[in-house]
């Protein structure tokens, strides 16, 4: 045999004998794994937290006047809570809304009660007046008075009758005793004001299902009223808020 054939058949050895290795070695491998499997399945102990939880609070605001009743919601009680969770459609009107009233006629008031029917407690309430205007009056039989500064001739004053109020006005004044009514103080300068309380102070916090009744008064003025301001409707918005 010459030197190349010598040569190439210890190659040929060389590799049979690594492919023998590879086998052997996969071989124990796979026996390992079986004993390994057979031999680390022994007690155990596990819980399962499947009724873990978390849930937030309701703070829902109701406003009742005579038979009507408005939710912060829009929807009624209950119903789908909105990012601002505020009404904007709610029909009670904080101004009485009657028609026909003459210069020093009797003074008109309308009770709003309103209650807190979530379930966690406020710390804040609050009353945001929007901007007085002016219009022609639904039955004005189209005789329309002329002057422009009507919400300026209708006197009002807000009571605050809850039980444990430490004031009992909150307009004009934070006394325990609303004023009476003076054309000092009419639509025009109640306008735009902002009323707020964290703690006693002129509105009431309330605690779930807890109650606060304001009295709102009008009057049309005598001493400024005249023929001008016939046959008109002076509209304020009030926005009632309570918060945590």
């Amino acid at each position: 045999m010459t030197n190349r054939g010598r040569h190439a058949k210890a190659m040929m050895s060389h590799i049979g004998g690594n492919k023998l290795a590879l086998v052997a070695s996969l071989a124990a491998v796979a026996a390992l794994a079986l004993t390994t499997s057979l031999t680390l399945g022994g007690f155990s102990a596990g819980i399962s937290n499947s009724s873990s939880t978390f849930s937030s609070a309701t703070i829902q605001l109701e406003e009742t006047n005579g038979g009507t009743t408005c939710y912060s919601t829009g929807s009624g009680s209950g119903g789908s809570v909105t990012a601002t969770n505020t009404n904007t459609t709610c029909t009670i009107n904080g101004l009485v809304g009657t028609l026909d009233q003459v210069p020093g006629g009797t003074a008109l008031t309308t009770t709003l009660t309103f209650t807190n029917v979530g379930n966690h407690a406020v710390t804040v309430a609050s009353l945001v007046m929007g901007t007085c205007t002016q219009a022609t009056a639904s039955d004005a039989n189209a005789y329309v008075g002329s002057d422009t500064s009507f919400c300026n001739k209708v006197d009002v004053t807000i009571a605050n009758t809850t039980t444990g109020a430490t004031d009992k006005c909150v307009y004009p004044t934070l006394t325990t005793v609303c004023p009476a009514l003076a054309n000092t103080y009419n639509l025009s300068t109640l306008a735009s004001a902002t009323f707020t309380a964290a703690g006693p102070g002129p509105l009431s916090v309330l605690a779930p299902a807890g109650t606060a009744t304001y009295v709102v008064t009008v009057q049309l003025d005598s001493g400024v009223a005249t023929n001008a301001d016939q046959g008109l409707t002076a509209t304020l918005p009030f926005t009632w808020s309570i918060s945590q």
